[in-house]
Formats: structure tokens, C-alpha cells, sequence
């Protein structure tokens, strides 16, 4: 008889759950922070608004693969951000197949409200946490996300 593969009894342990379940409970807190009336969008957008404000004016498709979202989700995102005046989408000149994404006035003034929320959030998220530990844990989750997104 085959010998059984021991399997975590823990599945709340395993990597995959914990940075993905992570991940959206810091989304959701910044969203909380942001409030309603400065933020009614999905939290996904705020790594959008993140990409733009490092490389404003890329396209769709790079988007969606620098933020790992598939193309509708993004799409629908865009749409939603272009109907609050975040974001405008203009034809690219050399791919007309292409629209590359730019932030509007609007969505550049959402940055310093976002990252001073986005900064004290990690404050709290840090607060039992020692510098060597976080250290070690961003290297580790960035050594693992290349190693992921070479495979893609």
C-alpha cells in the first residue's frame, strides 16, 4: 500500500493562505481608513493607483501583470476609475490596439492621503514585530514572488 503524503493539518498555516488572506485584510483596513466618501472602490484599485503613480501611462495587459489581476477584473476597475474622474484612457499612438492608462489630477491627489494612510497602517501592522523579523519577512516574500513570476 502507498504511503500517504503528510499534508499540513493546518491549512490557515500554509503560505498561499496566510499572504493571501494577509494581503486582504490589509486592503480592507486601508479602505477603512480611506473612508467611504474618499474611497468607493474596490481594494484592488489601490495597487492600480500604486502602479500609475510609479509608471503612469502603461498599458492594460502590463498592468494586469504587474498587480497579478486578470484582464476583466482590471478592466472593470478602470471603468469604475474612469467614471470618478481617477483615470483617463488614451489611444496609443504606436499600437492603436492598445489605450495607455493615465492618472488624472484627481488621482494624483489621492497619493498623499493613500500612502499616509497606507504608512500608519503599517505602523500598526509592525507594532509586535522586530525590524529584523520584517526584514527577513519582505526579502523572503520578495525572493518567492520572483520565483513565482518567472514561471508565469
Amino acid at each position: 500500500m502507498p504511503e500517504k503524503l503528510k499534508i499540513n493539518a493546518n491549512p490557515a498555516m500554509h503560505l498561499g493562505f496566510l499572504t493571501n488572506r494577509v494581503g486582504r485584510l490589509m486592503a480592507i483596513r486601508l479602505k477603512n481608513r480611506l473612508g467611504k466618501a474618499d474611497f468607493d472602490m474596490p481594494g484592488h484599485c489601490i495597487g492600480i493607483l500604486s502602479e500609475l503613480w510609479e509608471k503612469d501611462g502603461i498599458i492594460q495587459q502590463d498592468l494586469a501583470i504587474s498587480i497579478v489581476k486578470d484582464k476583466a477584473t482590471i478592466a472593470r476597475a478602470l471603468d469604475l476609475m474612469e467614471k470618478k474622474n481617477i483615470i483617463v484612457r488614451i489611444k496609443d499612438e504606436h499600437d492603436k490596439r492598445n489605450k495607455k492608462i493615465f492618472l488624472t489630477h484627481k488621482g494624483n491627489q489621492l497619493q498623499n492621503k493613500v500612502m499616509l494612510h497606507g504608512e500608519d497602517m503599517m505602523e500598526e501592522v509592525k507594532s509586535s514585530i522586530s525590524k529584523e523579523d520584517m526584514d527577513t519577512c519582505l526579502k523572503v516574500l520578495d525572493k518567492i514572488y520572483n520565483n513565482l513570476k518567472d514561471k508565469l
